[in-house]
């Protein structure tokens, strides 16, 4: 069947979607080609059927989120790719979508900014089982990513994120909550979290940061502005990037929260953990986007008895190891690191509300925390 690639109320390209998998099977026609995804481009800046199949994949729940086979169970939906055809492949990320070319709907009828969307795709990749047999599968927990449960739900108008724990400590939602305690001491852009109770489990919450206008592209998008040449590694790509589009203070901005994912010691800030801001109607890039999703951190799955600030902590997107890391990045980090002083008093404050937690887990974590300000204040003198 074929369908229109919209942005917003742009036809980019004519595509064909096949109605049993929900693949990308055919690129028939590109009517505009400035407002192809970044993501759907090959390294090399090129645009094909493979790579847009590649990017449309992606925006789909991944195979890794927990509880999803039996949600599409629950949704008599054989294959997770068909869910991204039956919200039309929109999301809360960004203003892409697409649409019958035989029946074209219009932008402001059918995206989630605007318009309310169905709880039965959320209740059921929480097990909650839905409230029809016949499920209302037009959600945008279609296009959300990441492997932890989570579901878009519609509070006060506001569209909020929520977002479960995993293993034994069930500890990313506090984790969230300390890194807004962080972001708020440091004084830089993030997006705020808090603590909600559902179903007997705590979660994290958050509220959308993107409006109908305003798209997300993630680190890993942006770096398909420009072919990246062999022998280049991705920390210079990457900058050369920001060069080309003269984002202010970009370098500064990552370098800022790549120090404080060392404090956190953050091992998931990959280059889908952070980007940039774009009009989606001019295109035109508006800046760094706030910090968002800092639970994947401070030792959620390690044993308490293990938990130490000096032990080698992984690290993510442009080196393999947080001191590495931190070498890159520290001639341009310049974080008020003053106000940290009795910081960890704040981490095993919020620590200890954490049902999950064994006896002396906040502290051990407060403790690493400390340290790991220190090193850093260290790495600075």
């Amino acid at each position: 069947m074929r369908f229109f690639l919209m942005q917003r109320n742009h036809q980019v390209a004519v595509i064909e979607i096949a109605e049993k998998t929900g693949d990308i099977i055919d690129v028939a026609e590109v009517l505009s080609a400035q407002r192809i995804p970044l993501g759907a481009k090959h390294s090399d800046g090129s645009f094909d059927v493979l790579s847009l199949r590649k990017w449309w994949a992606g925006r789909g729940i991944p195979a890794s989120r927990s509880g999803l086979e039996h949600a599409l169970e629950t949704l008599h939906i054989p294959y997770a790719e068909l869910l991204l055809v039956k919200c039309s492949g929109l999301s809360l990320s960004d203003q892409y979508w697409v649409t019958p070319c035989d029946a074209p709907q219009n932008w402001r009828d059918v995206n989630f900014y605007e318009n309310d969307f169905s709880d039965d795709v959320g209740r059921a990749l929480f097990g909650e089982g839905v409230l029809s047999a016949q499920p209302d599968l037009c959600s945008p927990c279609n296009t959300s990513d990441g492997f932890l449960q989570k579901r878009w739900r519609i509070a006060d108008g506001k569209r909020i994120l929520l977002k479960a724990g995993s293993g034994i400590y069930k500890q990313e939602p506090y984790n969230e909550i300390v890194a807004t305690a962080l972001y708020d001491a440091l004084g830089m852009p993030h997006v705020p979290y808090w603590l909600v109770e559902q179903g007997g489990q705590v979660m994290s919450a958050c509220a959308c940061f993107t409006n109908d206008h305003t798209e997300l592209v993630t680190a890993a998008q942006f770096m398909r502005l420009l072919p990246q040449a062999q022998g280049v590694s991705n920390w210079e790509h990457f900058n050369a990037c920001c060069r080309a589009v003269e984002i202010p203070d970009a370098k500064k901005a990552v370098c800022n929260m790549l120090a404080a994912d060392f404090i956190l010691a953050n091992t998931d800030r990959h280059l889908g953990n952070f980007g940039f801001l774009r009009d989606s109607e001019t295109l035109e890039w508006k800046g760094t986007a706030p910090i968002y999703d800092s639970g994947t951190s401070l030792w959620q799955m390690t044993l308490t008895r293990a938990i130490n600030a000096e032990a080698m902590v992984p690290a993510k997107p442009f080196e393999t190891s947080q001191q590495s890391q931190l070498k890159l990045i520290a001639p341009y980090v310049d974080l008020p690191l003053e106000r940290l002083d009795g910081f960890s008093n704040k981490v095993e404050e919020i620590f200890r509300t954490a049902a999950q937690f064994d006896d002396g887990r906040a502290a051990k974590i407060a403790a690493a925390v400390s340290g790991r300000i220190q090193m850093l204040r260290f790495n600075r003198a």
